[in-house]
């Protein structure tokens, strides 16, 4: 099946196939679904994905919604997307661009490619942001992690949320067997950068950057809603 979408390339360079494009089929995409975002999520972080996180997506939704690092598009079909809101993906990834415009489930969805650790390349306001499982994949600093809030406050409506979690690395429950395994193997991979993340440093982050921050750790896994923006004057310099 065809899917139309629309994508914003920060590049002026034409378009053609990566050479380390992955080609992504429907079993490897279900295997990772029930895999990382059931089983993993749920037994290794003691944090459900539908008992929590989806929840937290639906209640948390704009009319102009930027989500950051789709990965298989899960949230954007299960999240109960109005038909009227206006969706972005971004990711730093081509690839992983157009996989989740692919399997949004919205044809009319558009994509930006950009860096997320710096200030988006477009002045665009968002109702709402949400980036789910994306902070403990970012080879960063913690403090650079951080640094997201700031800029992505820019992109902001006065009244914007933004929302998501993230696994941690540090002040949370010891790892059972299985969680001590995966957390070995994810880290081993290159898969995780979260060995310093701690809900402090980014708690801070967001009461610094918003007016109303709520945050809760469930099992190993940092959850967060922030909304209102601060934009003070130096903050508006800077940009």
């Amino acid at each position: 099946m065809t899917t139309t979408t629309t994508t914003t390339n920060t590049s002026d360079e034409p378009q053609k196939p990566a050479s380390d494009e992955v080609i992504y089929k429907s079993w490897d995409l279900l295997v990772y679904e029930i895999w990382v975002l059931g089983i993993v999520s749920t037994w290794a972080w003691g944090c459900s994905t539908t008992k929590y996180l989806l929840p937290q997506f639906r209640a948390n939704v704009g009319k102009n919604h930027l989500d950051i690092g789709s990965g298989t598009g899960y949230y954007l079909r299960k999240g109960g997307i109005p038909a009227s809101t206006r969706l972005t993906l971004l990711d730093l990834e081509r690839p992983a661009l157009d996989l989740g415009l692919q399997r949004c489930g919205r044809p009319d969805a558009r994509g930006l490619k950009a860096d997320i650790l710096q200030p988006l390349p477009v002045v665009e306001k968002f109702d709402s942001v949400s980036m789910y499982y994306l902070l403990h994949c970012i080879p960063a600093s913690v403090a650079d992690k951080c640094a997201i809030f700031k800029h992505i406050k820019h992109n902001m409506t006065p009244n914007g949320v933004i929302h998501g979690a993230n696994v941690l690395g540090k002040g949370v429950r010891n790892d059972g067997r299985f969680a001590a395994y995966v957390r070995r193997g994810v880290l081993k991979a290159g898969i995780f950068h979260n060995l310093n993340d701690n809900a402090y440093d980014f708690e801070h982050a967001l009461r610094t950057n918003f007016e109303e921050v709520e945050t809760r750790v469930v099992g190993s896994v940092f959850m967060f809603c922030a909304s209102r923006p601060k934009l003070h004057e130096r903050d508006l310099l800077e940009v």
